[in-house]
């Protein structure tokens, strides 16, 4: 997880047209990946995880939003490219064959009067150029990879036939098919439960140590996170709040919204004590985003807060929040602001 970034997205934004006015849905994003690397994303329901995922893919109707700014370099086999600045027939060069992409709902995502075996092989014969025999060979050898038992009798089956945790298989079967360097998983856990949560995260671990797949791996559960990330971002009112090693997050989150997201967590509490809750509404993105979208919620909340927006500021090496209350500018350690630990204030 060294060395030069696969991919680099450098203020990212997205907006909707509504019809009432427009959505500001992503203000702003920046953050990089690197090969190997496991990159978790988190954040409420309607904070951009997803918005920010589909704007990196091409994947947002020119019918109903646009990318107003930014740039995502990604280092693809063939020389570095601007995702953001691709058509439609470059990102078909690029998508599957270079990023896959694992969705939240398989049964939606999946073709339901195709083969399992026959959607991997399309993906292999567009992006390889391989024929129908090697193409299924190469797909039943992508089925037993990914743990699905009796791959040469299941590659003939249909989704309808495989269980929900099977089904996330296949998914996972068809974005790695064609050897992409990253996969952007939304969510793809969600509607599991927790033994084949364990058993897909053991999966993309396995897969990631037989190479340098880096993994975007966006999800609201932070449990998840915490047994899969090496970094995490967490996301609100379309921005990134903090950014820090999964480890540091958990063991010293410092920015307001991402110490009530892990006190929300049931079981972090007192025994028998009412489960944590954040008061208040995300942010209405119907305004363009000038002031700390977190400041209406937050108990920490200075004038300053409702005056501009904070950027992320370097707490340590790799640590980063965007928050007013926590970072005293006046005293540095090694040129890099740190904390003070004004929870009184």
């Amino acid at each position: 997880m060294t060395g030069e970034a696969l991919l680099t997205v450098d203020g990212l934004v997205t907006k909707f047209d509504a019809a009432d006015g427009v959505v500001h849905a992503i203000n702003g994003v920046s953050f990089d990946i690197r090969p190997g690397e496991t990159l978790g994303v988190v954040g409420e329901s309607g904070s951009g995880k997803s918005v920010t995922m589909m704007s990196l893919l091409g994947l947002i109707p020119s019918s109903v939003g646009r990318i107003a700014a930014g740039t995502a370099r990604y280092r693809a086999t063939s020389g570095e490219v601007d995702l953001l600045k691709l058509s439609e027939r470059q990102f078909g060069r690029i998508r599957g064959r270079e990023i896959g992409m694992v969705f939240q709902d398989p049964i939606s995502s999946l073709n339901p009067v195709m083969t399992v075996g026959r959607q991997i092989a399309e993906s292999l014969q567009r992006h390889l150029g391989l024929g129908r025999r090697e193409s299924r060979s190469r797909a039943i050898e992508m089925l037993a990879r990914v743990g699905i038992a009796d791959p040469s009798h299941r590659v003939d089956d249909y989704p309808h036939e495989f269980s929900g945790g099977m089904r996330q298989r296949v998914m996972i079967a068809i974005a790695l098919a064609a050897g992409p360097r990253l996969m952007i998983a939304d969510e793809p856990t969600t509607a599991l439960d927790v033994t084949v949560q364990a058993q897909i995260m053991a999966l993309v671990r396995e897969l990631q140590a037989e190479s340098e797949l880096a993994v975007i791996w966006v999800s609201h559960d932070l449990g998840v996170v915490a047994g899969l990330a090496d970094r995490v971002l967490v996301m609100y009112g379309g921005t990134i709040v903090e950014s820090a090693g999964v480890d540091d997050l958990f063991e010293n989150p410092q920015h307001p919204y991402t110490r009530g997201l892990l006190a929300s967590i049931p079981g972090t509490g007192l025994a028998g004590s009412r489960l944590a809750s954040i008061p208040g509404t995300p942010p209405s993105l119907q305004h363009e985003l000038k002031l700390c979208p977190f400041a209406d919620r937050c108990s920490h909340a200075i004038d300053r807060c409702a005056r501009e927006r904070p950027g992320l500021t370097p707490i340590s090496a790799d640590h980063s929040s965007a928050c007013f209350w926590d970072i005293d500018a006046s005293r540095q350690r090694d040129g890099v602001a740190v904390i003070a630990q004004r929870e009184g204030m």
